[in-house]
């Protein structure tokens, strides 16, 4: 079914809009999960400003903020891949992945907060009941009410704090191990957007931390810990540095220096 809409605007899929509100609806399919998930792909004949075929993306029953949302996709082939991108908290989701081998295609969901795709199927009772101009409509309310512009935006202290719970694990660990109470900071303003957004935080403020919890698997680390180490400050810099002043452990950490709990502990062994 092919419906052309009156309205025409331009707005950006990296906005969380498509590249033209009267684009044609194409026919969509629905794809069904196990345990009553499904997702509908509905392409529009109208392309992205870069040319990428568009679709949008209609998901239920997964229980996250994809639900009940038509997500603006970008289309992405390459070769035998096929991935329908949207934004999710200013960065690209990968939402539907296809993948054909030995002349057989797999269809995988994508939700938040879910380690693991969902394998969907394609499902003809379903696809025969969708009305693509319908989801549409939905789209178009929720583009103008905003909902879509903040399920992809990018919001810094949401991702601070997640990365926190994270690095304070870490420290948690550390301290149980050495019968200490150090108290543990990351400087926030040397992370940039670029490297909260590709790493995890955690791993690299924590490898020291990581490092002090192993020595103290031996009596005498343990004592020497628990004696010289007080505070520990992390912030990302242009190259690796560690030193310990008064009690506090400040450690500069860089995205691509290697072996950087190994590092710690040879700094460790030598200056503590």
């Amino acid at each position: 079914m092919r419906n052309t809409l009156a309205t025409v605007m331009t707005v950006s899929v990296l906005c969380g809009t498509l590249a033209a509100a009267g684009a044609p609806v194409g026919s969509g399919k629905v794809y069904v999960g196990s345990e009553g998930e499904s997702v509908a792909v509905i392409p529009l004949n109208d392309k992205s400003p870069k040319g990428d075929k568009q679709a949008l993306i209609y998901v239920q029953g997964t229980d996250t903020d994809f639900d009940g949302k038509p997500l603006p996709a970008i289309v992405s082939e390459q070769g035998p891949r096929l991935n329908y991108i949207t934004q999710y908290k200013g960065e690209d989701f990968y939402v539907v992945q296809v993948r054909e081998s030995r002349g057989t295609k797999s269809y995988d969901l994508w939700v938040p907060n879910r380690r693991d795709g969902i394998r969907v199927s394609y499902d003809d009772k379903r696809t025969l009941a969708l009305k693509a101009d319908d989801v549409y409509s939905q789209y178009e309310k929720l583009k103008k009410d905003g909902t879509l512009t903040k399920l992809s935006a990018y919001n810094r202290p949401e991702r601070e704090s997640q990365q926190l719970q994270g690095f304070t694990e870490v420290v948690k660990s550390m301290n149980d191990a050495c019968g200490t109470q150090v108290k543990a900071t990351i400087d926030w303003k040397s992370v940039t957007d670029d490297i909260i957004k590709r790493y995890s935080i955690a791993s690299f403020c924590g490898g020291p931390l990581e490092s002090l919890r192993k020595l103290c698997e031996y009596k005498v680390g343990k004592k020497i810990i628990q004696a010289k180490v007080k505070t520990y400050a992390c912030q990302f810099g242009s190259e690796l540095k560690l030193d310990v002043k008064s009690g506090t452990v400040n450690f500069i950490t860089q995205q691509d220096a290697p072996n950087q709990e190994e590092y710690a502990t040879q700094f460790f062994e030598k200056n503590l």
